[in-house]
């Protein structure tokens, strides 16, 4: 393959040769793992009762990310494998790239800028109200 050809729109909208080999057992195991990895964040979330309450979101993020996408993944695979039509062309793989960068990106958000404000927001909510008065 030269790298000319992923300048041309034929490249991105043409029905792709079956994977095979080296090739199509990458594209399982990599969609097998985000899979796997999304439910191991899924079962810490519920299971580990010491994570506070905005890690437990992040690994809720994380988790619907990795599962989500890696199930979409295999879907991929599958069409492209199957030789379906329209749905296994490499533009759909560039999308779910494209995707999976953007839920990323807004899930590192989160973590990084987001849950620390919210944290000290309840810091502050906690300490203030220690001196109101308490309903009856």
């Amino acid at each position: 393959m030269r790298i000319q050809n992923v300048l041309k729109g034929s490249y991105w909208f043409y029905q792709p040769f079956i994977a095979v080999g080296g090739v199509k057992w990458f594209w399982i195991i990599s969609f097998l793992v985000m899979i796997l990895a999304g439910l191991v964040a899924k079962i810490v979330r519920v299971s580990n009762e010491k994570i506070s309450g905005g890690t437990k979101e992040v690994l809720r993020r994380a988790g619907n990310l990795l599962i989500t996408m890696g199930c979409l993944g295999w879907l991929w695979m599958f069409f492209r494998q199957q030789q379906v039509a329209f749905l296994a062309w490499r533009f759909w793989l560039l999308l779910w790239v494209v995707l999976f960068i953007w839920w990323a990106l807004k899930v590192i958000y989160y973590a990084t800028k987001r849950l620390p404000l919210i944290s000290d927001e309840q810091s502050k909510r906690d300490l203030q109200s220690k001196y109101l008065p308490k309903n009856r």
